[in-house]
């Protein structure tokens, strides 16, 4: 490691100052400010510079609330961005799954068994793909005296219209 240089010097004839040049401890500002605390200044120039370091602290303050600021705008793009994907993700739907939901949309909520048998597909099939699709929110699900049927939900509604499967 380099050594450190010590020099002296005079500031208004009054005092020595020791500076231990760079990495003493002292920053560069604080030994200018010590050094213009005792240089005689003008009061337009104290005035100045007390303007400048009033300016200075009230950017440092800004630029703290704006780091603040950005980091929550931040936050609310990711929550927006997840919203984004829910909306925008259309979960892929086969052949079978369509004709599924057009059949419930020509039946009057039909149960299970009633579409094994119309589209002749195994009962354990048709029950798999109608509780993905109630997960999917295509499709709901309510029962009076133990039977389940089905019900399109609005957007299994609007899928199969601009598909052309239903008018």
């Amino acid at each position: 490691m380099q050594s450190v240089g010590v020099q002296r010097f005079l500031c208004g004839r009054k005092h020595v100052r020791t500076w231990r040049g760079p990495g003493s401890g002292l920053n560069n500002m604080g030994l200018l400010n010590e050094i213009l605390n005792e240089v005689p200044l003008s009061a337009e120039l104290r005035k100045k510079i007390a303007s400048i370091e009033a300016q200075n602290d009230s950017l440092k303050t800004e630029n703290v609330i704006l780091k603040d600021d950005l980091r929550e705008a931040k936050v609310q793009i990711i929550k927006l961005q997840k919203r984004i994907d829910e909306f925008a993700h259309t979960p892929e739907l086969d052949e079978t799954d369509m004709l599924i939901l057009k059949e419930i949309a020509l039946t009057s909520d039909p149960p299970a068994s009633h579409l094994a048998e119309k589209l002749k597909l195994d009962k354990a099939t048709v029950e798999f793909r109608l509780e993905r699709l109630i997960d999917i929110d295509y499709l709901s699900t309510w029962s009076i005296g133990g039977v389940e049927r089905y019900s399109l939900q609005p957007k299994s509604r609007e899928y199969l219209i601009k598909n052309n499967l239903i008018s």
